[in-house]
């Protein structure tokens, strides 16, 4: 049975292959895809595995999974935080992470931008969170909601809007996977942002070739 590091090696290595073949279908072929290793279910051990391969940009959806992982690493590690923000744990937010990737409301970008400010932190990187598909499951500013919520993020002096986030449904197929993707990719050309956080474990290669400039990867990259 191969060990957890020959598992995970050969993992990534196969991510950065399908990657490749999916830049080259797309019609952003010199596009630099960045891997963001979702840790929700991966222990510590398997998080510095991936760490020692090179990756740097790790996330999770918990505020609280992050400052537990985060004291076995040192500073050069990137934490993203991806999931659902309670404005009351911002603070602990901004303790670790370099990158806040799930903005979902205006009243969280403005907290965040406070606390940014008190705290020091000039142009805090974010991305925000659309929900493209219309799933009422699904957080984020609905596409009639962005100019609004555009118009409202950019004007937050400590906050760095870098792009979009979207979350496709479960089991979407790929004419919806690439509506969606594709839709994402038009918004980001529309308010002229680049970063496009698109793509998780089932839907990453589609995803890069409907422009994606980072990927959301657990269960591809730990399974």
């Amino acid at each position: 049975m191969p060990s957890i590091v020959e598992n995970i090696k050969t993992n990534i290595s196969k991510i950065f292959e399908n990657i490749e073949k999916a830049k080259a279908k797309s019609i952003f072929p010199d596009r630099t895809v960045r891997i963001v290793a979702i840790t929700k279910n991966a222990s510590v051990d398997a998080i510095k595995v991936v760490y020692d391969l090179g990756l740097r940009h790790f996330g999770e959806n918990r505020i609280e999974s992050i400052l537990e992982k985060s004291r076995s690493f040192s500073s050069d590690i990137l934490w993203h935080m991806v999931g659902t923000i309670q404005r009351r744990k911002i603070p602990d937010i901004l303790s670790v992470c370099s990158f806040v990737d799930s903005v979902d409301r205006i009243e969280v970008g403005e907290t965040l931008n406070k606390r940014a400010k008190e705290k020091g932190l000039d142009k805090l990187p974010v991305l925000i969170q659309v929900n493209v598909s219309g799933e009422i499951t699904k957080h984020g500013f609905s596409i009639e909601q962005l100019d609004e919520a555009f118009d409202n993020m950019r004007c937050l002096s400590n906050l760095y809007v870098r792009g979009f986030m979207t979350i496709a449904p479960l089991n979407a197929n790929e004419i919806e996977l690439r509506k969606i993707f594709g839709t994402l990719r038009e918004l980001g050309e529309r308010y002229n942002l680049r970063e496009l956080s698109m793509g998780m474990s089932d839907d990453y290669e589609i995803a890069v070739e409907e422009g994606a400039t980072e990927v959301r990867l657990g269960r591809a990259i730990f399974g």
